[in-house]
């Protein structure tokens, strides 16, 4: 069985689901093919050429490539999901078992008991937090990242808007490929923005869109009540576990 690399899973993810969901190796763990194909799907209704027929010639050679790196992705996943189901290899901590799944919803998700028990020991974004905690199912997490995403600017675009970077530098951020890098890890290493000037972009694109726990409220998974709660409890998991994550930057999320 051809073998992929944790990279290269992260960097197809990245492809697939998008840039703004949190990678990790438990990510890699709980991901499964409806997921995949659920994303796949929805990213080629977007970059499939055929969209594009009428369009310059540039425009019809990127949507190419576009297609081409998304079928790409959707290999490099299926790939792994099957290495996964078959055995472990050293690129991987942990393989998936059915037996590992968390219950979708617990008659209390309060029980702090069970909730130390479950969460993982390190800062948690709030859809990971909710869907250890047993309160809502994987794919929820991936549709309200989604859901999000349709709000906010993208970060070159602010950034262009500001005098930061133009029209060339964004292109070339674009065309840079290294690893999983996010645009403003890019922009950064590439030497375009300052540390400081990514998480001044950062912070502004997140005050543009509403926060993950209304998408909640509005799919019924709790109340505003519950969602409150909810938060309070993610800011006490995160300071328990902060120290020792240096690099990260984990956004309290408001009410």
């Amino acid at each position: 069985m051809q073998q992929v690399t944790e990279t290269e899973v992260f960097h197809a993810c990245r492809t697939l689901f998008g840039s703004g969901l949190q990678l990790n190796r438990d990510f890699l763990s709980y991901l499964q093919p409806a997921g995949v194909r659920s994303a796949y799907r929805r990213k080629a209704k977007t970059t499939h050429p055929d969209h594009f027929a009428n369009s310059a010639t540039t425009t019809r050679t990127k949507q190419h490539r576009l297609f081409q790196d998304l079928n790409q992705a959707h290999q490099t996943v299926l790939t792994y999901l099957k290495q996964r189901q078959h055995f472990a290899t050293g690129n991987f901590s942990r393989t998936y078992s059915p037996g590992t799944q968390t219950r979708y919803r617990r008659n209390d998700p309060f029980d702090r008991q069970t909730r130390r028990s479950s969460l993982p020991a390190r800062p948690l974004q709030f859809g990971l937090f909710l869907y250890y905690s047993g309160l809502v199912p994987f794919h929820a997490v991936i549709s309200a990242v989604t859901w999000q995403r349709r709000q906010r600017p993208a970060l070159g675009e602010i950034a262009r808007r500001w005098g930061w970077l133009n029209e060339s530098n964004i292109q070339e951020i674009i065309n840079y490929r290294n690893g999983i890098l996010k645009f403003g890890e890019r922009a950064e290493q590439l030497g375009f923005l300052s540390p400081l000037q990514v998480r001044t972009l950062l912070f502004h694109q997140q005050s543009r869109q509403q926060q993950m726990g209304h998408y909640f409220i509005e799919q019924g998974y709790f109340d505003k009540a519950t969602l409150n709660q909810l938060l309070l409890q993610l800011a006490e998991h995160n300071q328990t576990y902060r120290k020792g994550c240096r690099g990260y930057f984990y956004y309290f999320h408001r009410k």
